[in-house]
Order: structure tokens, then sequence, then C-alpha cells
């Protein structure tokens, strides 16, 4: 990719960040004809509340995962938030935009009661070095509240998203197929349970994968606040990750199992995590990491290293 492509692809991720530290647990109901079950149209705005609130639930979980190391795509860093944040809508130009099902919100949690959505929406900017266009689509993008009674119940996402940009440099193409990215109260905990491909396409570079399979548990410290701090485990087995790559043709995996991994809001600061797969040219290593409130520990071969957290 040549420099000026990395700068644009760069650049759009630190939008996506931007957009996501806008969203929140209190996002208003969602719009849109949905109804009691019929369909019709919607707006980007109507669709971006709902993803705003749903990102908000999902968040709590994919940011220690990400922090912890694991290559699970996170919602943040995806067109999940791209364009849709109310104010920022207006820029794009959205057609076709469909909901489906049920759209009404009785606990005002800004998670819908089963909704569809579909539709594309495209941008482009011409600035001093030249035009940039992208899009982002969503077909058949489903977001259910596992109980509409219940506001801080969680929630449930599936269906297909892909964006992409191309300027004088080149292109880039990403879909996302999310199986399910379930997120769902039991008790004083959520069970979540995510899987899905990610697939990245670079102009003249070639094909990225990754498939991911992930299944646990999120415990908050304070149940009435559950989006903020928190312990996340998974169990051996129920972690597994793999892809390929233009150079990694024999491909990669993963098996991650976390233990007791805490978030405090800004970074871990307890619980262990443990790797172990094979690299692109089939050769396998394992190691862990145990994180406290003052240090991080890498353990390898069963040589520890440690450092301040």
């Amino acid at each position: 990719m040549k420099p000026r492509m990395k700068l644009v692809v760069i650049a759009l991720l630190g939008l996506w960040v931007l957009l996501f530290a806008g969203c929140n647990q209190g996002a208003p109901p969602p719009g849109g004809g949905g109804g009691g079950g019929g369909g019709g149209n919607a707006t980007a705005q109507d669709v971006g509340k709902v993803l705003t609130a749903a990102n908000a639930q999902l968040y709590r979980v994919e940011s220690p995962l990400s922090l912890a190391g694991l290559p699970v795509p996170v919602l943040g860093l995806t067109p999940f938030s791209v364009g849709l944040i109310p104010q920022d809508a207006a820029s794009w130009s959205c057609t076709g935009v469909t909901v489906t099902g049920n759209a009404r919100d009785p606990d005002g949690d800004g998670i819908p009661v089963d909704a569809t959505y579909s539709g594309k929406c495209t941008w482009s900017d011409n600035g001093s070095n030249g035009s940039v266009t992208g899009y982002w689509e969503f077909n058949d993008l489903n977001i259910q509240d596992p109980d509409s009674g219940d506001p801080v119940a969680g929630v449930k996402v599936h269906g297909t998203i892909e964006w992409g940009l191309t300027s004088s440099d080149g292109s880039v193409t990403s879909t996302w197929e999310i199986d399910r990215h379930d997120f769902v109260k039991n008790g004083r905990t959520y069970d979540f349970d995510y899987q899905g491909t990610w697939t990245v396409t670079i102009e003249n570079v070639g094909t990225y994968t990754t498939d991911y399979n992930l299944k646990g548990t999120w415990t908050p410290d304070d149940p009435e606040h559950p989006w903020y701090v928190g312990t996340i485990n998974v169990e051996k087995g129920y972690g597994t990750f793999k892809g390929s790559g233009p150079t990694c043709t024999k491909g990669w995996s993963l098996d991650v199992t976390l233990t007791n991994v805490h978030d405090n809001g800004t970074k871990i600061d307890g619980g262990t995590a443990t790797f172990s797969g094979t690299d692109c040219e089939g050769n396998s290593a394992s190691f862990s990491v145990t994180w406290s409130p003052s240090q991080v520990c890498v353990t390898v071969g069963g040589h520890t290293s440690c450092g301040p957290n």
C-alpha cells in the first residue's frame, strides 16, 4: 500500500474511534418505520441511534478483549460507528435505508425489540491532495433486545457490514460477516457469544481474513452500571481464532483462555490470559500474560519477565 493510502486508512480508523467516543448507554430510542411488525423506510439517523446503543453495550466486552491482545473485531474500529452518530449522518448520502420487524423500544435502552436494517451510505472528499470516495453498507443487520422489559438485558446482533474507500493510490474494502454478537444478562453476569468473519482486501496487496469464535462471561463490578468496569472469563476451548493473508497462505491459528481478567475502565489490572497457536509457517508457540495493578508479567517457556502496568 502506498504511504498516502496508509494515511487515509489510519485517518479513517481514527475518525471511527472519535465518533465512537460519543456513544453512551442513554441513546435515544430507535426511530424508523419498523412499528409492530411491518416494514418501511428509515434514515441513517434512525440506524445510528440503534447502533450507538448497541456499541455502548458490546464495547464493554470488546474493550478488554482488545486490551488483552485478542484479534476480535472491535466495534469502535469498524463501520458500526461510521457516519451513524446523528449529528454526523447528514454528511453522508444514504439510499435505500429500510427497517423491518419490530423497531419499538419499550424499556428505553435504545435497543429495538427485534428489527432488521439494510441500506447503503456513500461519501466523498475532494482535498488538495486529490479525491477520496467511500461507502458503508449494511445488509440484513438484525438488532434484538433479549428482554424488552429490562433496560440492562443486553443485545443480540447479526448480519453483514461492508465498507470501502478509493483514492488515486488504490482501494480498500472490508466485509464483516457477523454470525452472532450476543451479550445477554444471566443473573449477575452476562454471557457473550461472538462468531464471525472479517475480510479485508487491499488493492495490489491482497486479502486478509480472520475467523473468530469466542464465548465467555462478563461480570460487572456494579450490576446497576454493567457497562463500566468488570471481569471477563473465557474457558479453554472457547476462544478460537484463525486467519490468512497474502503472505500467509497456510494460515495461522490461535487459542485463548482468559481467567478473571479485570478491566478497571482504563486498563487491565488483574487476571491471566493464556495464548497458544501456530504461525504462518506452521510453527507452534504458547505464552501467558498476568496482570496486577502495578505490573504485567509475560511467561514464555517457563521464563517470566515483568514490567510496569
